[in-house]
């Protein structure tokens, strides 16, 4: 088992209902299986996934500070001390 710390910004903050959760994963495991555990509930689910091939598109997810390009990019592993945050897409013109 790996740990990894997982922050949320915004209203993930809510939804997930906290700053950050450390989580124990296996050490095998990959940045999908960990966002799926994460959305345990539909409403979780329906906010951090557009479809069950990638991210929603009001989502970011970066990894030790670099952004995940969806779908490939869920397919990542994931190592004892990442750090995953998830935040809103932010906009602007």
């Amino acid at each position: 088992m790996i740990k990894i710390r997982v922050k949320f910004f915004g209203p993930f903050r809510d939804l997930f209902g906290g700053r950050e959760r450390d989580i124990d994963f296996p050490g095998d495991g990959r940045l999908r299986l960990l966002l799926e555990r994460l959305c345990d509930t539909p409403e979780r689910e329906r906010q951090a996934f557009a479809r069950a091939s990638g991210l929603s598109p009001h989502a970011v997810v970066m990894k030790n500070g670099q952004p995940v390009q969806s779908p490939d990019g869920l397919e990542i592993p994931l190592h004892d001390g990442d750090v995953i945050a998830i935040f809103p897409f932010l906009g602007g013109g």
